[in-house]
């Protein structure tokens, strides 16, 4: 099997392309990190990619012709960064999926599925309980809004032009290699060093899944038989909600120490957020069977934080 991987050097992407290359796929990485400056992959790993440096922004449709299967995972994946960056956000979200979505339509010959990474943020405040696949996109701050678009981008590619269109979608993710700019990262970091703990609000909710589950669910989608999934929408979760102050005290429970907690206002747009998701979807048709907890998920990443993390 023939997979191209945009983000390849991103903390989900270094787990699928690990996952893929076990399974004997042949791997394309797309890029603008090196491949010499990867951090998440080992350079044997490494050396068995065909590694592309470059923007989604300047692919072209010989670089996806003749893939069995395109995975977009290139993003500015912090919410943070969206406050802070709004436009930037929108050109690596918005306008790097329309230009990867142009290549793809003129590809030839195409690839047989096209698997976009969403995001759970998406949703924002939900209009019922729980979320599941057919929820309308309710963005509530510049970066849901720009990965909302992104996903409306896939579906009138998948209209317009009958692209073989998927859409996998996720709370927080948890693991070896997490993002940096995610406040369970930030909380164990503190915790480490015996710094305080920024609480934004609290009462909003998260569903924290473990690296290992998501990458399952998304190589359940890549040997699934497209006509079984292709124009569906996956919530790969664990399907569990949990309070963000519950998290930071489970975060003290884990590390075993506690530190001060400083509370602070919610994030703009963030007041009233929930994660409350549905995986039964993804379960019936992909047999997707998430199996490690939140708590354990958790102890996990602190485990790895204690080991490399300083």
């Amino acid at each position: 099997m023939k997979i191209l991987i945009t983000g390849a050097a991103g903390f989900g992407a270094s787990g699928l392309v690990r996952r893929l290359l076990a399974d004997g796929a042949e791997v394309t990485a797309v890029d603008v990190v090196g491949a010499n400056q990867n951090a998440l992959l080992q350079s044997d790993e490494v050396d068995r990619i065909n590694w592309l440096w470059k923007s989604v922004h300047d692919l072209r449709p010989e670089d996806v012709s003749g893939q069995d299967v395109v995975v977009h995972l290139a993003a500015q994946a912090d919410v943070p960064m969206g406050h802070s960056s709004p436009l930037w956000s929108c050109w690596e979200n918005v306008y790097g999926t329309c230009a990867l979505l142009e290549v793809i339509k003129d590809a030839h010959p195409r690839p047989q599925k096209i698997i976009y990474a969403g995001s759970g943020n998406e949703l924002g405040r939900p209009l019922y309980l729980p979320i599941d696949e057919k929820h309308p996109l309710t963005p509530h701050n510049p970066y849901s809004a720009s990965k909302a678009s992104a996903e409306l981008y896939f579906w009138a590619y998948r209209r317009c032009y009958d692209l073989p269109v998927v859409v996998m979608s996720n709370g927080i993710v948890t693991g070896p290699g997490m993002r940096r700019e995610i406040f369970i990262f930030k909380w164990f970091k503190n915790i480490l060093r015996g710094l305080p703990c920024v609480l934004e609000g609290g009462d909003q909710t998260r569903d924290i899944t473990y690296i290992s589950d998501v990458v399952d669910g998304w190589m359940r989608v890549i040997h699934a038989d497209a006509e079984s999934i292709v124009g569906e929408k996956f919530q790969i979760s664990y399907g569990e909600e949990h309070r963000v102050d519950e998290i930071l005290e489970w975060c003290f429970e884990i590390a075993g120490r506690r530190t001060e907690v400083q509370r602070v206002r919610h994030r703009p747009g963030e007041q009233g957020q929930r994660e409350c998701f549905s995986n039964e979807k993804a379960r019936k048709i992909l047999g997707y069977n998430p199996q490690i907890p939140p708590q354990k998920s958790l102890r996990l990443t602190w485990e790895w934080m204690t080991k490399e993390i300083r």
